[in-house]
């Protein structure tokens, strides 16, 4: 259940966010997929177990902006580089909020609760 949240969060902010930025309804919804199941993996099962909220979102903010660039750099999908970071940004926002879902729900931190 709590990826079904993930996916419907990050895709309301990512696809407006990249089609903003100047890339396709298509591309941007087949990305924001993409970006929030790696996210999910690397930043909700991995990272934030290990750590606390705050370093989670960070590194979140890294992922999306390092894979939304990549992304439209590989795909050759012509963007705006401000649209891609303030898409990072506004996705690691939401990201803030879904770890605090996470934690009430069960995620147990190994060091830094919070």
């Amino acid at each position: 259940m709590s990826i079904l949240i993930k996916l419907l969060s990050n895709g309301i902010i990512a696809v407006p966010g990249l089609m903003w930025s100047g890339t396709s309804l298509s591309f941007a919804l087949v990305t924001s997929v993409v970006i929030s199941l790696i996210s999910y993996v690397a930043g909700d099962l991995f990272i934030l177990p290990r750590t606390n909220n705050t370093f989670a979102s960070t590194a979140d903010f890294g992922l999306a902006f390092a894979l939304l660039w990549l992304s439209c750099a590989l795909f050759a999908v012509p963007y705006r580089l401000s649209g891609i970071f303030l898409t990072a940004f506004a996705i690691s926002i939401v990201e803030y909020f879904y770890h605090n879902y996470l934690q009430h729900r069960g995620v147990h931190h190994s060091r830094h609760p919070g």
